[in-house]
């Protein structure tokens, strides 16, 4: 367990912890430091990560040996993100102005620590607060801020981080020029690199956490809600986390107009997949700009070219029937192989879904990063253990666009993973695995 540092204690002989901001986030303390070695001696901020206990793993009824396997397993887990994320916030936090950034990530003592710029400014909790209600278009202005950040964020072509801990306090109005600055981005929390997905570690604060992450399911669009929620803290004036059940009633505590009504109730809808699945989509509705449908296909030129279009499905019947069907044998090599899920793909006379079943043989603990892309249909992943009798959800799918990739730790054994369309639909894939040693 992790030792609070006291007021004074000087770290690296020039970072000196002048204020204590924050112990109850779920992994990291947070201090308020002075760099004594710079010739100004400007404000930072610093994080220590904050190391499992068995009480927050809900494992205290285990034998103190299993404990402290699995606390170890998880202190790895959270070191190697924790590594691989202060490297990502710093990339972005140096390329844009309103993501904070990072300076140093140093050990010592045994305990892992960042410093950070810190943001003189107000939260938004100061302008977001309990009984006091929003304008619909103030609130709207507000959501386009804070989406315009995470934009970014999110289209990053190196690094594209799930925060996974939105809400008003998490979010600084920087005094120097007004922009809101999105702080916090927590410990050990989602991070996409190109080509691979790195696994994740459960977070969030009540009433703005998404509800797929408390299934260990987490997306772009989990972000989305949270800041859909912001919205409804918003214009109700009621804070989510004191709140039960407000994202299905806020309707009955505001009066908005039916077209904004219809955005938030998508941002913060409990079926992740039907949510906004982007900042970008959810800017577009809020702005305005959303792409203009394509205009209605011409009744003349179908009918009079219904015996070409009756050809072309004849000559692409022919093409599929011909396509070599995807291997059995999952080769994590990196390199991309095509499937294609069919009606003949069936093999579960109880299942109305298509799938495809691929093995893979571990022969040491390591990580397996499977990642799928389709235009034609989304999959969900299942994968079959070797000590399990049956498939179950792969946990932490990273989804951007039509890519899904998943990174899961394998210990020696055959693994079974199964891709499944989840709305039985059939259509073409392409599938590459890699694997990582811990």
């Amino acid at each position: 367990m992790n030792n609070i540092l006291p007021i004074g204690t000087l770290l690296r002989d020039r970072y000196k912890i002048i204020d204590l901001l924050s112990n109850h986030t779920g992994f990291g303390i947070t201090y308020k430091i002075k760099d004594a070695n710079h010739p100004n001696q400007p404000i930072r901020i610093l994080k220590q990560l904050k190391k499992p206990t068995a009480s927050k793993l809900d494992i205290e009824n285990l034998p103190i040996q299993q404990q402290e396997e699995i606390l170890n397993q998880y202190w790895q887990e959270y070191l190697r993100l924790f590594r691989i994320e202060t490297q990502a916030l710093g990339k972005l936090g140096e390329e844009h102005k309103q993501i904070p950034t990072i300076y140093e990530r140093f050990e010592e003592g045994g305990e892992e620590f960042y410093v950070q710029e810190y943001i003189a400014g107000h939260s938004l909790s100061q302008e977001v607060r309990q009984n006091k209600k929003i304008s619909e278009q103030k609130t709207i202005n507000l959501l386009i801020e804070i989406l315009e950040v995470f934009e970014y964020i999110q289209n990053n072509p190196d690094y594209s981080i799930i925060h996974r801990d939105i809400k008003p306090d998490n979010i600084i109005r920087r005094s120097s020029d007004n922009k809101l600055v999105v702080i916090d981005f927590g410990l050990a929390k989602e991070v996409t690199v190109p080509g691979t997905k790195i696994g994740s570690i459960l977070g969030g604060t009540k009433g703005y956490i998404a509800p797929e992450i408390l299934l260990r399911i987490v997306s772009f669009a989990s972000d989305i809600y949270s800041i859909g929620m912001i919205g409804v803290f918003a214009i109700t004036g009621e804070d989510p986390s004191y709140t039960p059940l407000l994202a299905e009633n806020w309707q009955t505590k505001a009066s908005v107009s039916p077209e904004f009504a219809a955005v938030l109730n998508k941002m913060i809808c409990e079926d992740y997949q039907k949510r906004f699945q982007n900042a970008k989509a959810a800017l577009q509705a809020l702005t305005g700009n959303q792409p203009s449908p394509p205009p209605p296909f011409p009744w003349k030129l179908i009918l009079g070219t219904i015996s070409g279009i009756i050809l072309i499905i004849g000559v692409v019947m022919a093409v599929i029937s011909i396509l070599p069907k995807s291997n059995n044998q999952l080769i994590a090599d990196g390199k991309a192989k095509s499937g294609q899920l069919t009606s003949s793909d069936q093999k579960e006379l109880s299942s109305d879904k298509t799938y495809d079943v691929y093995t893979f043989k571990s022969d040491k603990r390591q990580y397996l990063t499977v990642q799928i892309i389709s235009n034609d249909f989304q999959p969900q992943l299942t994968i079959l253990k070797p000590d399990d009798k049956y498939f179950n959800p792969v946990p932490n799918v990273g989804i951007k666009d039509n890519d899904f990739t998943a990174s899961i730790i394998l210990e020696p054994g055959t693994y079974q993973f199964k891709i499944t369309s989840t709305e039985a639909a059939s259509g073409n894939y392409v599938i590459k695995a890699w694997v990582t040693d811990k």
